[in-house]
């Protein structure tokens, strides 16, 4: 299970896929504090301006994400290290999910396997 690395730089595009090949089944979702979804081109840092209104450094200038990792405390660094909300979801039926307390104790690894096990469907970017 490989390590990956963010920072404000990449695209959320670019993020998603790389957290995709090591979590298929879940996807880091971010939105505006109105819920409309974020432009997938954007870097984090741009997304943090349109949340946020204004651009200030965070932090933390990047965050490292691993598979003994859990869901909630993955959403809380990435706040913590981006100023943006970051809600870890999941498809079943066609539908998308917040993995909310079904999921938010356990490792990123061990909610990912539970899905597929689940009959989750893979995510595609």
């Amino acid at each position: 299970m490989a390590e990956i690395t963010v920072n404000g730089r990449i695209k959320v595009k670019s993020f998603q896929k790389s957290f995709l090949k090591e979590y298929p089944y879940l996807v880091p979702t971010m939105r505006t504090e109105d819920g409309k979804g974020i432009d997938n081109e954007m870097t984090i840092a741009g997304v943090r301006s349109k949340v946020n209104g204004s651009y200030s450094p965070s932090g933390e200038s990047e965050l490292s994400v691993n598979g003994n990792l859990t869901i909630k405390g993955f959403e809380d660094r990435f706040e913590k290290a981006f100023g943006v909300k970051c809600e870890i979801c999941y498809q079943k039926s066609g539908r998308t999910f917040k993995t909310n307390e079904n999921y938010d104790s356990m490792t990123l690894a061990s909610a990912n396997k539970k899905l597929q096990e689940d009959g989750a469907e893979e995510v595609e970017i």
